[in-house]
């Protein structure tokens, strides 16, 4: 016998192809691509019921659609991956039929849709909605479960030490496609219509930091039932592929750390303006990289903005979150989303060491070492327990309503500051209707001016501005508008990232701990 170290040309050729088969190659990598233009709800369904099984371990299926989705498509082809265009889900009911073990029965539209989508996850069954049984049924499916015979609290009790644990998944059974593939892909509790008091104890049992991806009907009660079970909320609702991108690793570099900013110049004012609703997953997974008045906007680069972004997009979409990185600017910085590892009030948190703990693993991961803390009932002092954190050298505080509570104030502990909000730019109606000018460019370049300058006022002279991410739609949207407050501004005013803000702001520190202000 030969030596197997010794191997013939031909031989080892084979080797290495065989070898760089398992490692699973982009150019020998098959994707099949569904085009869901057209497909009604019941098809959607069993669309991404099909999706979440196949891509349970590696990516297999993608449904097309808009923004990042497009992008990150587009460089799946260019790297060689073969993609196999179909419309709607029963070519890949005929290909793969031996992977699935039946149906589950789940109408569109009802809570019966999501605990269907429950038994799907955990038995590798398809989603058929009534009008799409007798056909299956004629095809050969066997019906495994009809979901409509069983309520919320029949569901919970049969599947709660089956489902995964740390996710839940929360959608409204009127959105057949988006997310669903991931709670199958997962085997998660899918639930909507539970009542307040029963979220907040299936988030407990499902064990701490919990993540309910998804969304639901008043944020402020909703967040707040589930930061009292110890949960964070990851606004995903109109998420597509997440089962797919969750696989796909990033491939933008890590960006290296930028040099210290300069020192403050005699009687100069320190302003950041930071993008708002950085929680929110399915935007920058979504249409966030094309928008004009976002990542695609003509001014950015022209000065420094920072942008609120959710750590778990290096969970769940690594490759898009790595995109994101590697088209940034020197001028664009990040920030971790409100609050944290994903969205949560301090002050309604059962555990508030164990969520800072939490979200400092996190943000190491990214190397954000900055978070924003959105309260709601709570004071700043609640920061503490993130900046005792070592992965965390700052906060940036807001509460729920308004941002600018806390006017600038600063909390410092252990060398270390949260600092509160002191503008917003955004537009908000006042009692009579109109605008709130205190809240427009104009009046936030008028406010800046009224500040105190110089080093003798201490934090007075920094301003950290809230730029509303929903408002000035019609007028360049959140970039148009902080160039528009940029051009307004008095002499003296220097526009930093967040980053340069505090490491500026670290040299204001008090020599006691848990001071306020200056």
């Amino acid at each position: 016998m030969k030596d197997p170290g010794i191997l013939p040309p031909f031989g080892f050729l084979c080797a290495i192809i065989a070898l760089l088969l398992q490692m699973g190659p982009a150019w020998a990598r098959e994707l099949w691509v569904v085009d869901p233009q057209g497909l009604k709800g019941p098809e959607n369904a069993l669309l991404a019921s099909i999706q979440g099984v196949l891509n349970r371990t590696g990516a297999v299926v993608w449904v097309k659609g808009p923004g990042m989705n497009a992008r990150i498509l587009d460089e799946l082809r260019s790297e060689g991956w073969v993609l196999r265009e179909v419309r709607g889900p029963w070519p890949l009911l005929r290909e793969y039929r031996a992977a699935f073990s039946g149906l589950v029965i789940g109408q569109v539209g009802t809570e019966s849709l999501n605990g269907a989508t429950t038994l799907a996850g955990l038995t590798n069954a398809v989603v058929a909605d009534p009008s799409l049984v007798e056909r299956l049924v004629a095809e050969g499916w066997p019906v495994l479960a009809d979901a409509r015979s069983q309520s919320i609290a029949t569901l919970w009790a049969q599947t709660r030490a089956r489902v995964a644990r740390g996710v839940m998944i929360h959608q409204d059974p009127s959105k057949a496609l988006h997310l669903r593939d991931l709670a199958i892909s997962l085997g998660a509790w899918t639930v909507y219509e539970e009542p307040a008091a029963e979220r907040t104890r299936q988030i407990q049992a499902l064990g701490p930091h919990t993540r309910v991806y998804g969304w639901g009907r008043d944020e402020l009660e909703f967040v707040r039932e589930v930061s009292q079970g110890g949960g964070a909320v990851i606004p995903a609702d109109w998420s597509l592929n997440l089962s797919a991108l969750r696989h796909l690793p990033a491939t933008g570099p890590v960006r290296s750390r930028l040099p210290k900013p300069r020192a403050r110049s005699s009687g100069e004012r320190v302003v950041a303006f930071v993008v708002s609703d950085g929680d929110n997953l399915q935007w920058v997974g979504g249409r966030f990289a094309d928008d004009p008045g976002f990542w695609a906007s003509p001014l950015r680069g022209r000065f420094a903005v920072t942008w609120e972004m959710p750590p778990e997009a290096w969970v769940m979409a690594p490759r898009i979150l790595g995109k994101i990185l590697e088209m940034a600017t020197p001028l664009d910085d990040f920030i971790a989303g409100p609050s944290g590892y994903g969205y949560q009030f301090p002050a309604h948190l059962p555990d508030r060491p164990a969520a800072a703990a939490e979200t400092a693993r996190a943000v190491a991961r990214v190397n954000w070492p900055l978070v924003t803390l959105l309260n709601a009932g709570g004071g700043q002092d609640s920061s503490i327990d993130w900046l005792e954190q070592p992965e965390i050298r700052g906060v940036l505080y807001k509460d729920y309503a308004p941002y600018n509570r806390g006017r600038g104030a600063v909390y410092w502990h252990q060398g270390k500051p949260s600092v509160s909000y002191r503008y917003l730019l955004w537009e908000q109606k006042d009692r009579s209707g109109a605008l709130r000018p205190d809240w427009l460019p104009a009046g936030v370049a008028e406010a800046v001016e009224r500040q105190p300058s110089g080093a003798e006022a201490g934090s007075e002279a920094y301003a950290l501005i809230n730029v509303h991410a929903w408002s000035f739609r019609d007028s360049g949207g959140p970039m148009g508008a902080i160039g528009r407050t940029i051009e307004a501004l008095p002499p003296r005013v220097r526009v930093v990232t967040a980053t340069e803000f505090f490491e500026l702001m670290a040299g204001e520190a008090p020599l006691r701990n848990g001071k306020k202000g200056n």
